[in-house]
């Protein structure tokens, strides 16, 4: 018989996986992927219509064959959005992430989605800030409270000497409690602002990491020089950026195929007449390996644009299941995940 796979939770997750070891990890699936690397769909979506006056939420597919430290895996990131969850003090993804054994298939393990896909995402916006940002110390401003807010002050901070924390909410309770956090976790000095505008003009970071669908950041809220990681809109329909601010800033990707079927951000700007198809400068896996321009002078302005891969979820699951086996006493340089 077989062995089932392993089960890790979110609090080994989160031991195994801090963002120095998350911002090394994702800085090379990004360049296997703008590689060719990696087989990916874009992902797929199921939206079952409401029964009873009841909507059943949404559930994603996304598999990947990917790349990673030297082997290639097979993986899937299945997940269930609700978004009625924080009633029930659950994130609003709820999922696994499973991976399969590069030689037999056999499920090597299945990890919490949701935790997954919180450290990864900051991690990726990290490999983008130190990619495209101006170097030394800098103000990070901050767009949201929850979950993915606390990740990118972390991440953030792995990459670049962090000054001041600049954080915005529409619901100030929870800015106020993020703030108490990371001054407490982190020991930055935080200040929590009524308007996103004044808590963006002077970084030169922003994050933004809300659920909104329409813009909350307008051109006239980001200074020359500045970077802007924008994933919360990671889905069509969504958008977190205006148009003026998408047509007058130079725009790196994650994937461009994905991008060019689910990235509002893009595509209202497009039908807009404002940019072009070409706009975007291409993907930050390129940029890494040289073979797109990262940043060209100091007052140009950049945005990435986060839509989540799961090559991500992949690697990042991999890495931690390998990570753990090695805890445990496996011999890093074997089939560590053999029987």
């Amino acid at each position: 018989m077989s062995p089932g796979p392993v089960f890790i939770d979110s609090t080994e997750v989160r031991e195994l996986f801090p963002p120095s070891t998350a911002v090394a990890a994702m800085r090379e699936v990004m360049r296997a992927f703008s590689a060719g690397e990696v087989t990916q769909p874009v992902r797929t979506v199921l939206r079952p219509p409401a029964r009873d006056g009841v909507e059943p939420g949404l559930f994603g597919s996304m598999p990947a064959h990917v790349l990673f430290e030297g082997q290639r895996w097979f993986g899937i990131k299945s997940v269930v959005v609700r978004e009625d969850n924080p009633l029930r003090g659950l994130p609003t993804h709820v999922g696994t992430v499973t991976v399969f054994a590069p030689d037999t298939g056999l499920p090597v393990a299945v990890l919490p989605a949701d935790t997954v896909t919180e450290l990864r995402t900051a991690a990726v916006s990290a490999v983008a800030a130190d990619a495209l940002a101006l170097p030394g110390p800098t103000t990070l401003a901050i767009a949201g409270a929850g979950a993915q807010a606390r990740a990118h002050v972390t991440a953030m901070a792995a990459v670049r000497p962090i000054r001041r924390v600049h954080i915005w909410s529409r619901r100030p309770d929870s800015a106020e409690k993020l703030a108490e956090r990371v001054r407490a976790e982190q020991g930055l000095d935080v200040e929590v602002y009524g308007m996103l505008a004044e808590a963006t003009r002077e970084a030169g970071l922003v994050c933004t990491t809300t659920a909104a669908k329409e813009p909350v950041l307008d051109d006239a809220d980001v200074a020359p020089g500045t970077v802007v990681c924008a994933v919360g809109a990671c889905q069509p329909g969504a958008r977190e950026l205006s148009s003026r601010l998408v047509a007058r800033s130079t725009v790196v990707l994650d994937s461009a195929e994905a991008a060019a079927q689910e990235a509002s951000e893009l595509l209202v700007p497009l039908q807009e007449g404002l940019i072009g198809p070409d706009h975007a400068r291409g993907e930050l896996g390129a940029v890494l390996d040289g073979r797109v321009p990262g940043r060209q002078n100091e007052r140009e302005r950049m945005v990435y644009l986060s839509l989540g891969l799961a090559a991500q979820d992949v690697a990042a699951a991999v890495l931690i299941a390998k990570l753990r086996a090695v805890r445990a006493g496996a011999d890093p340089g074997a089939e560590w995940w053999a029987p």
